[in-house]
């Protein structure tokens, strides 16, 4: 499947959320936009720190 897990860490390094099945993300208006496998969208303020292809993992930083 090409769907990605997004992580999303704190300050800290902990993880504050994960969202599951993530086909597409969008920056749009300083956030970013999560589209998941079933139609739904969410935006979240957040960075992009790192994205693990081999593992369908995308790591974010919460806040701008």
């Amino acid at each position: 499947m090409c769907e990605a897990r997004v992580v999303i860490l704190d300050a800290d390094g902990g993880t504050v959320e994960t969202i599951e099945d993530v086909t597409t993300i969008v920056p749009e208006d300083g956030t970013l936009k999560l589209y998941d496998l079933y139609g739904g969208h969410r935006a979240v303020e957040a960075t992009l720190k790192e994205v693990r292809l081999l593992d369908h993992t995308v790591v974010l930083s919460a806040g701008s």
